[in-house]
């Protein structure tokens, strides 16, 4: 992890995500890049145009001032917190937000894109802020951490990584190894099945010795949980538990979208408190 994007908006909720950000930052060294999208207008007339023109040189100006605020109240806590500082940087750019993010993740290198997501209520910006995190996640091919509004603040022990035994989770255990490591925090790969050792045979003994080969000493715990519907399991473990991350491999999309193909005020918020961290298996 060299360059950490995070996508912010002024509100509470990604206010929050800036905050995991610079933590993150602080405990890898990496850099990170606070990033304000501003939506172009539509324009129909050359006359509009020019209003248009003046009201994104406005914004932009105001965007900015913020984000250098933004930027120098979160390296004081930083700062207040003790350890190392982190290099900061913040960008203003007229697009929509998943499109930005792509363009910066495979232009600029940026490596790993932290944003808060509310979701799950019915006003317009709670509806519209949970749409640009599942687009996000659709479109980018870095891991993305979802940090929803009810979040506590940034001190992570243990993360649930959800596994179904695929030859993927290898890869994509590395990188939640690597964040655990920032907290110091154990991981916990939690497979979901109708049957509790129905699937827990030579397929599922296979995984978790290759798991234990490749990662050796590490800590990571095993836990199988018996229920119908993997979102349900996931659920109803993650709320028994004393976990505070959820970790999740995007690679197979029946897999994904029986986690988030509900309706749109639904959409990542079955969690209302964990962040979720969504890898990819065809990242680069």
């Amino acid at each position: 992890m060299k360059k950490i994007l995070c996508p912010v908006d002024f509100s509470k909720t990604s206010n929050k995500a800036a905050e995991y950000a610079a933590q993150i930052a602080q405990r890898t060294g990496a850099s990170l890049t606070l990033l304000h999208v501003i939506h172009l207008p539509m324009m129909d007339t050359t006359e509009s145009a020019l209003m248009a023109s003046q009201v994104l040189d406005e914004q932009r100006r105001i965007a900015g001032d913020k984000l250098h605020s933004m930027s120098l109240h979160l390296q004081n806590l930083s700062g207040q917190a003790g350890g190392p500082g982190y290099m900061a940087d913040v960008k203003v750019v007229e697009a929509f937000l998943a499109d930005a993010v792509e363009r910066l993740v495979h232009e600029e290198g940026y490596d790993f894109v932290v944003l808060g997501t509310t979701g799950g209520g019915n006003t317009l910006e709670e509806i519209m802020i949970g749409s640009n995190t599942e687009s996000v996640i659709s479109q980018v091919k870095c891991p993305v951490l979802a940090i929803p509004a009810k979040a506590t603040f940034p001190d992570i022990h243990r993360i649930v990584y959800a596994s179904d035994y695929h030859p993927d989770d290898t890869r994509a255990l590395r990188q939640v190894l690597d964040l655990a490591a920032v907290f110091q925090a154990e991981v916990e790969v939690v497979h979901v099945t109708p049957h509790a050792g129905a699937d827990g045979g030579k397929a599922a003994q296979e995984f978790i010795q290759r798991l234990r080969a490749e990662f050796g000493g590490m800590n990571i715990q095993f836990r199988e949980v018996e229920n119908e519907k993997k979102d349900v399991g996931l659920k109803d473990y993650l709320s028994r538990t004393h976990s505070n991350m959820l970790a999740i491999l995007k690679k197979r999309r029946s897999f994904f979208k029986s986690l988030f193909g509900m309706s749109l005020a639904e959409k990542l918020t079955y969690q209302t408190k964990l962040p979720l961290l969504v890898l990819h298996a065809d990242a680069d």
